[in-house]
């Protein structure tokens, strides 16, 4: 589950562009697929779990 001021943020996203918030979060998700192509480790030291 996201936080809540994340989930604000995607819906906001979504609405300005007249889209659904599951639409902003799988595009999200196959960005990241394809920046991380081959790579078996994320960039994602530090942040939040």
């Amino acid at each position: 589950m996201l936080p809540s001021d994340c989930y604000e943020q995607i819906q906001a996203m979504a609405d300005a562009n007249q889209v659904s918030a599951a639409w902003v979060i799988r595009h999200a998700v196959l960005r990241l697929l394809r920046e991380q192509t081959g790579q078996l480790s994320l960039p994602l030291v530090g942040e939040d779990r």
